[in-house]
């Protein structure tokens, strides 16, 4: 079992978020792809532990755009447009070692930090101000949802196959900036209508979801499964499944579609080193909703459901680890495979787990 705490549990997927979404709100629940490398079906053994997550999205683009002849085309890049991210994911989790309903039990929670910058080029000619091709954007640092995951259980049914189940809850507490929006940057680089402090008014609340924000303005229940399989010597494969229901974000008049996530890995383990492959994919089921706003009167048109709102993501690539003893390291990385409507493009991670001890030696030491 001790060469699998770096490998470590369940619980790390309820409590992760991930790069802004391009069709539903601006960032969904689930940091896409976190479980690669992760035992999704075992808590470790019993103590707290420290997991820090890093990833990197150097280069991500929308999908989902529409030609001059007005046709949608969901799985095109729009190029005109770049975000480079950067999210930081600290956690705390505590596997108990108390049992419930047969189960290990355990609990976690985190706060996730993000940078987010955000680039687009309006691709217009001969409209003054904006000039040629003029390009505007931000980038700002801020704080995602708080995410608690009370209910964290993990079944060994026996020595080789665990099964993994649990609730988490991201709470409606992240910053965020509605002043940072694009109608706030066209109105800096002095774009001038008439009506315009009222117009830009009303668009910073109601543009459609497209701030800068660091967060949704919306609570999350996600309940979680997972599955990990051990075979001697070293050999580790394990599924997490996530399903993640919003509550409508009444800043933006938007409601994301419910999302089903899956994280994937096959590795294997020789002395210190673990070498392996992951995959990820983000599939939503069913359209986002959106009360489209009069920028200039205020007026809803009412809430209804979006056509071509629907986002998936997949993505495939290597991971390798070292354990340090009690520390262990991971980095992982993901070529994009397939994108529609949401952000698209290669990303990496970086894992530390450090083992904080285990004051409360309620089932073990």
């Amino acid at each position: 079992m001790r060469r699998y705490i770096g490998a470590i549990c369940l619980s790390i997927a309820m409590v992760m978020m991930t790069a802004p979404a391009f069709a539903n709100e601006q960032w969904d629940y689930h940091l896409r792809g976190l479980e690669e490398g992760l035992a999704a079906g075992l808590l470790p053994p019993p103590g707290f532990y420290f997991i820090s997550t890093s990833i990197w999205a150097p280069s991500f683009h929308p999908y989902g755009i529409t030609d001059n002849a007005g046709v949608y085309h969901a799985d095109q890049a729009n190029s005109n447009t770049k975000f480079f991210v950067f999210v930081e994911v600290p956690v705390l989790m505590w596997s108990s070692g108390c049992k419930i309903l047969g189960a290990d039990y355990g609990a976690a929670i985190s706060e996730p930090l993000n940078y987010t910058s955000f680039r687009s080029q309006t691709g217009l000619t001969g409209i003054s101000p904006l000039g040629t091709n003029f390009e505007y954007g931000s980038s700002q640092w801020g704080a995602y949802n708080t995410i608690i995951a009370p209910i964290l259980l993990s079944w060994h049914l026996n020595p080789a196959l665990h099964i993994g189940a649990g609730l988490a809850v991201g709470v409606n507490d992240g910053t965020s900036s509605p002043g940072d929006s694009v109608a706030s940057n066209l109105k800096n680089a002095g774009l001038d209508l008439p009506g315009a402090n009222k117009l830009y008014t009303n668009l910073s609340k109601y543009d459609g979801n497209i701030y800068l924000w660091s967060s949704n303005n919306c609570w999350t229940f996600a309940p979680h499964f997972g599955i990990t399989f051990l075979y001697p010597p070293g050999w580790h494969v394990s599924a997490d499944f996530i399903y993640a229901w919003y509550t409508k974000d009444t800043d933006t008049n938007y409601q994301s579609g419910d999302q089903f996530f899956g994280d994937y890995t096959v590795s294997y383990t020789c002395g210190k080193w673990t070498f392996g492959i992951g995959a990820e994919s983000t599939t939503q089921i069913q359209n986002d909703k959106f009360a489209l706003v009069n920028p200039l009167t205020g007026k809803s048109s009412g809430f209804k459901s979006q056509p071509n709102s629907q986002s998936d993501n997949y993505a495939l690539g290597p991971l390798i680890g070292y354990d340090f003893g009690p520390c262990s390291l991971m980095f992982v990385y993901n070529f994009a495979l397939e994108t529609k409507n949401d952000l698209g493009g290669d990303f990496a991670y970086l894992r530390l787990v450090i083992p904080l001890g285990n004051p409360f030696p309620f089932g073990g030491k």
